[in-house]
């Protein structure tokens, strides 16, 4: 069975923005899903978040585009009340953050994809970034720069 993969805000920002320090890692690992090999979730209001920063970056139409393929790829986890009663009250210190993890937490998933160390760590479920679940769990020779989406 595949891995499930909760993918933070931070993440879909680094494989749209080339210039961004972590684009390669978030591309390689945007590639594992698009093979098959995880299976990826994303809490509905990071795709809110994702689209208004990008369109500052990359326009409405680059935008609207990105979100159409994470869309494709990736479930999209609803946040309702009840996420949003839970976040507010669990022990994560940022309420965004919380909402994150109360999604993952509601599938459950196996890891939350995050460059964000401050968050999640009081969740039982354990957080990487791209490249530390690259170097953990993918055989990738070596990473080359390169834009496809």
């Amino acid at each position: 069975m595949n891995r499930k993969l909760l993918v933070d805000t931070n993440i879909f920002l680094d494989v749209a923005i080339d210039a961004r320090e972590e684009h390669v890692p978030g591309v390689l690992l945007w590639d594992e899903f698009l093979y098959g090999e995880i299976e990826g979730y994303v809490a509905a209001t990071s795709l809110k978040d994702v689209y208004y920063i990008l369109s500052k970056y990359e326009g409405e139409s680059r935008s609207r585009g990105f979100i159409e393929a994470i869309l494709k790829i990736f479930q999209v986890v609803p946040v309702d009340a009840l996420i949003c009663n839970t976040a507010i009250r669990s022990n994560e210190p940022d309420f965004e953050d919380g909402i994150v993890r109360e999604c993952g937490e509601s599938i459950p998933v196996d890891f939350i994809i995050s460059r964000d160390k401050n968050a999640f760590g009081r969740s039982y479920i354990k957080c990487l970034t791209a490249q530390e679940y690259l170097d953990f769990f993918c055989d990738i020779e070596e990473t080359v720069s390169y834009t496809h989406l």
